[in-house]
């Protein structure tokens, strides 16, 4: 039997991180996915002679791993960070955490289509009317440093994006998903801003 730390995939223990937040937990694990198709680019980085930046995509997986509750994958970050600190490129252990990304990854496309709420309950969301009402509420929550930021973002993606342009609400949307609040906030800020 596999010990809980090398869980492909603990939800529970993920969503107690989170602090019981299933909602924010669920968001981060669709996320997830575009860190698994940048771990799985490591051995280009290493071939690329960006060592650095392979560094940096494995410690930013581990971490990641560890607060969504992908043990596996954790477990194997740990060993090729290691690896790639003291010189080695460590195409076995490489080799291993490939099969546990591809492992993770159908488990959460597993976990995100089971959370899916019902199609009748997604269309029954409609724009508020006050643009700047909600984009206060965002401010205010990434202010806080409140998880529940991701929520609101996430359910007014579209709307958001359209309020302040696509290249502000990048930089918004990339530090929220970091949970990098203040940067989140600033960029927020600056958009708002007349020019």
């Amino acid at each position: 039997m596999m010990d809980s730390t090398q869980a492909v995939l603990d939800i529970e223990q993920g969503i107690a991180r989170l602090m019981g937040n299933s909602r924010i937990y669920f968001n981060a694990l669709k996320r997830f996915g575009i860190q698994i198709a940048a771990a799985h680019g490591i051995a280009e980085q290493l071939a690329a002679g960006d060592h650095a930046g392979a560094q940096r995509t494995i410690h930013t997986l581990k971490g990641t791993a560890g607060l969504l509750g992908a043990g596996e994958v954790q477990a194997l970050a740990i060993k090729v960070e290691a690896a790639l600190t003291g010189g080695d490129t460590a195409p076995a252990l490489l080799d291993e955490l490939a099969a546990a990304l591809d492992r993770v990854q159908a488990r959460i496309d597993t976990a995100v289509a089971e959370s899916a709420p019902p199609p009748q309950q997604r269309e029954a969301m409609t724009p508020p009317e006050d643009i700047n009402e909600l984009l206060d509420r965002l401010a205010a929550l990434f202010d806080e440093g409140n998880g529940a930021a991701i929520d609101l973002l996430e359910q007014w993606e579209s709307v958001l994006e359209e309020a302040v342009g696509q290249a502000a609400w990048q930089a918004v949307a990339r530090a929220a998903y970091d949970y990098d609040f203040e940067s989140a906030l600033a960029a927020l800020e600056s958009a708002r801003r007349p020019d």
